[in-house]
């Protein structure tokens, strides 16, 4: 299995922060320029999704407290822990795209489905 190239560490930050590689993209995008004054707009043309999925991939990682957002521009939240894990997510992306991008699917996947809720059955 590829993930076995992403750390242990790395899969739990990736399953408790993460749900989208549009994230990923915001988050190292802002790492690797942190004197930028990052704006929505900016970002989604960088990491090359529309504005309504950029805008929701930041606010959820504004709501894990990795990024903050004051008057509509965004930087990381700069706590000794994110700052640490960031690094080595952005070690561990650059190296196993693939790997990182799997665990992020898998998540999505091994989710339970609401679907079977909602459908009609007779008893």
């Amino acid at each position: 299995m590829a993930t076995q190239y992403v750390p242990d560490d790395i899969r739990d930050f990736i399953l408790k922060h993460i749900v989208s590689v549009a994230q990923i993209e915001a988050l190292l995008l802002i790492w690797s320029s942190p004197e930028e004054r990052w704006g929505l707009r900016q970002i989604a043309a960088r990491i090359y999704t529309s504005d309504t999925e950029t805008a929701k991939a930041l606010g959820g990682l504004c709501a894990e407290g990795l990024l903050v957002c004051v008057d509509g521009v965004f930087s990381l939240n700069r706590s000794a822990e994110n700052v640490e894990m960031i690094r080595k997510l952005q070690e561990v992306y650059a190296r196993y795209l693939i790997p990182v991008t799997d665990v992020i699917h898998g998540k999505s996947r091994s989710a339970p489905s609401t679907a079977g809720a909602f459908r009609h059955r007779k008893d």
